[in-house]
């Protein structure tokens, strides 16, 4: 009885929820790399486009029988925005005019992070700004956001982000 006891109080309460912790976590990490995201390596020309356009294009399930389809276009300006259901995100900015994002893709994945059987959409990544006029590099910054689809709804909301920087009308 008394090992029992150990449990509910004490150190021994303490590692039994950072070890649950840790294998969740670790749960997470093996879920999140089997599930498809969107890279720039996925990026390809875009058909009938100017030198320099890209594209992507590809459906992508969020749970069963809802299925979206994700693009993103790219300019020759180096700025590309994902469409997908209601959202419209910048996730794609190279060029300089004071704020430009690291490696010019944002991360984009899509994990079931709640574990209910539907998807979210998660978009990380570093923003880099620049003085305007100069070109000089000012500061950087890490962003997340996260994304979940509405019950019963064929809509995305906003239910975290890590920065008051905007990579849509939000």
């Amino acid at each position: 009885m008394k090992s029992i006891l150990l449990f509910r109080s004490g150190p021994l309460r303490v590692l039994s929820w950072i070890a649950f912790g840790a294998a969740v976590f670790a749960l997470y990490l093996c879920s999140a790399a089997e599930v498809p995201g969107i890279r720039m390596e996925d990026l390809r020309p875009a058909k009938g486009g100017i030198p320099g356009e890209r594209e992507f294009r590809q459906k992508v399930a969020f749970g069963a029988g809802v299925t979206f389809e994700a693009s993103i276009e790219v300019t020759s300006k180096g700025n590309g925005l994902l469409k997908m259901a209601n959202l419209n995100l910048k996730v794609f900015d190279s060029h300089d005019d004071g704020v430009y994002y690291e490696n010019g893709l944002l991360k984009i994945d899509f994990p079931d992070l709640d574990g209910d059987g539907r998807r979210e959409i998660v978009i990380s990544g570093t923003v880099c700004f620049t003085e305007e006029k100069t070109g000089q590099f000012t500061r950087r910054e890490p962003i997340v956001y996260i994304f979940r689809l509405s019950n019963n709804s064929r809509r995305f909301g906003l239910v975290y982000k890590s920065s008051t920087f905007q990579i849509d009308g939000l």
